[in-house]
């Protein structure tokens, strides 16, 4: 008997587990570090009331979410309230309930280096990090997922064995599967391939139509509930920001990998499989062999995460755009024990030296991502909070009337998702008594007129040149660097507001990047600023504005307004000249550069993945002057 191979095996498989314990920790520190997201506000908008479930049940029609985690929240918040460690604290507990059903799931059927490895690699994933704290579903859907695995395997190993408990796993595995689709419609998918798979692999004759008796159940309930959905849902499940295209589908296969491999998990797999191409090809040791129950494991995972993919695409062709690598990544369990069988196959040996050195540094690869649980303890959503604050410390703007900026994605630009906008996601944090108005980009820049919108507008320019509030926009889901900027020439060159300078004071989130969170813009609020006197030198207008101070305040760019060009050199258009400064929230030097854009007349329905603000100038009608 090799104690000392043994040993020194435990030994490793506990640091693995040490590091998934520190992760598992740290899902329950920081709940409120980061304020409430997009999706985040729109949970609180289903249950956040006291209207009973039969209000939860109507408000959740109005999406394309399943109501089961809504059901079940509801009486949790109505008793603890809405802060954010409420509403996130079941999510932490589901995302760690998940890794100890995976890990007990299979703790039989791999050795315990291998199994340690795949939940220490688990817990420090993009999507396990994320989903632990986040008041939405995918943290109940990562339980149900390792539950149905755990269920599948234990049915199958049972009924190899003709043992009467394999009824009782497969009454567990329907259970959880219906569950799991009530929680989230992809886990609708990967439920159908978790049963298909056994329907081809078990044999008995009773068994198969069980299961097809059960998917069919499992398939009917969902059928009803998404005809029911068809009907009452205000969304328009066409035009989402889902797209059907093979550049598309592959890019979110692709987040689905970063999300399940990023930094160090992503160098540790590649050395794992250097070492099994080692011993295949070059003069090591052969690579072990996976014991049988390991290796059928490990089939049916990569069996039901093909088929998450190839069905997700199909649904998305046959029924509506909505493929997504959360397809994929609910289904995170079946990856995960495909590394475990990966770690196993390159069999990192602790008897050899080679084997101790191939041990430590995957180790250390893994460990390394404890650095990004530094994260937990900053703000990494969208900045609804830091940008409602600034707008509430702002004395001349209590009570006034404010232009937000819909979240055009989110939803379409119907009366309900305006007052949705307006309330649950601009008036979350607001509370100074401002009265909100949610309007399109298209809207806002004038390139479809709203009368009432433009004459706010101007008023509003009129009341910040003589003291008033200086707030002209605000806008925070969907917006970026550019399409702020461009919504800013948009209001700087509109009668009213020019010859106005619009100052873009930009607030700052944390992004995760490699093994270290970096800063990047999110939220945006449109000022009003004087227009300078020629010849006067460049001046930031952050002191003269009285603008206070906040710890996420970012990049200021401010937007002038130049010259309008009317061209008659043929057909007519026009161009618009601006002046942009840029005044870095370091205290850096400040750089300005000029740009000329043609001004559009047309307002086509955005294309499919363009993110533009300005229609394409190729579009008929938008632009008379042929491209530069």
């Amino acid at each position: 008997m090799d104690t000392a191979g043994g040993g020194a095996r435990d030994r490793i498989a506990l640091a693995y587990l040490g590091v998934a314990g520190v992760a598992a920790v740290f899902a329950f520190v920081g709940f409120g570090a980061s304020n409430y997201w997009t999706d985040e506000l729109f949970t609180l908008h289903v249950i956040g009331h006291g209207g009973g479930l039969a209000e939860v049940w109507r408000r959740a029609l109005t999406d394309t979410h399943p109501p089961l985690y809504y059901m079940l929240m509801y009486p949790w918040v109505q008793a603890l309230g809405q802060q954010e460690w409420v509403l996130r604290l079941p999510g932490a507990a589901a995302a760690v309930a998940a890794l100890a059903m995976f890990f007990l799931a299979l703790r039989r059927r791999f050795e315990a280096p291998a199994l340690a490895f795949a939940t220490a690699v688990a817990a420090l994933s993009t999507f396990w990090f994320e989903q632990s704290q986040n008041g939405r579903s995918y943290a109940l859907a990562l339980a149900l997922s390792a539950a149905m695995l755990w269920a599948a395997l234990a049915f199958r190993e049972r009924m190899a064995r003709r043992e009467r408990g394999a009824w009782g796993a497969l009454a567990w595995l329907l259970g959880l599967g219906m569950a799991g689709s009530l929680t989230h419609s992809y886990l609708l998918l990967s439920t159908g391939m978790v049963l298909l798979y056994l329907l081809l692999a078990v044999p008995d004759r009773r068994a198969r139509v069980l299961l097809v008796a059960g998917g069919l159940a499992i398939l009917a309930v969902n059928l009803a509930y998404v005809a029911i959905l068809l009907r009452s849902t205000q969304q328009d499940v066409h035009n989402l920001w889902f797209d059907n295209g093979a550049r598309f589908f592959w890019g979110q296969v692709r987040i689905a990998w970063h999300d399940l491999l990023p930094a160090g998990g992503v160098y540790a797999v590649l050395v794992l499989l250097l070492a099994i191409g080692h011993r295949r090809w070059g003069r090591g040791a052969a690579a072990a062999r996976l014991p049988a129950p390991a290796q059928e494991a490990a089939w049916m995972s990569l069996f039901v995460l093909a088929g998450v993919v190839a069905s997700g695409i199909a649904v998305s062709y046959l029924i509506a755009p909505s493929f997504s690598a959360r397809n994929v990544s609910t289904a995170s369990p079946y990856a995960w024990l495909l590394l475990a069988a990966l770690y196993q196959k390159a069999g990192p040996d602790p008897r050899t030296r080679g084997g101790r050195w191939l041990a430590l540094a995957v180790l250390v690869l893994v460990a390394a991502q404890l650095a990004l649980l530094r994260g937990r303890l900053l703000q990494r959503n969208e900045a609804w909070r830091d940008s409602a604050h600034f707008i509430a410390a702002l004395p001349a703007c209590a009570g006034q009337d404010l232009a937000v900026v819909l979240p055009y994605k989110f939803g379409p630009s119907t009366p309900p998702f305006r007052r949705l906008a307006e309330q649950a996601f601009f008036g979350r944090y607001l509370g100074n008594g401002m009265r909100l108005h949610a309007w399109l980009p298209a809207e806002i820049g004038d390139r479809r007129h709203v009368p009432e919108l433009q004459r706010q507008l101007a008023e509003r320019a009129r009341q910040a040149a003589a003291g008033g509030c200086p707030v002209l926009a605000w806008g925070v889901h969907d917006l970026e660097g550019w399409t702020a900027l461009e919504l800013a020439q948009d209001l700087a060159r509109l009668p009213g507001v020019s010859p106005n300078r619009i100052v873009v004071q930009e607030f700052q989130r944390y992004r995760r990047r490699s093994l270290g969170w970096r800063r990047i813009g999110d939220g945006w609020v449109f000022l009003l600023a004087p227009p300078l006197p020629a010849g006067t030198p460049l001046r930031d207008p952050g002191a003269a504005l009285a603008l206070p101070a906040a710890a996420a305040l970012g990049e200021r760019r401010v937007v002038s307004h130049l010259y309008r060009f009317d061209g008659r050199d043929g057909p007519a258009y026009t161009l618009d000249g601006f002046s942009i400064q840029r005044w870095p929230a370091g205290g850096a030097a400040p750089r300005e550069d000029f740009v000329v854009a043609r001004r559009m007349a047309c307002d086509p329905p955005p294309g499919a993945g363009r993110n533009d603000l300005w229609p394409d100038p190729a579009a008929p009608g938008c632009s008379q002057r042929p491209a530069p």
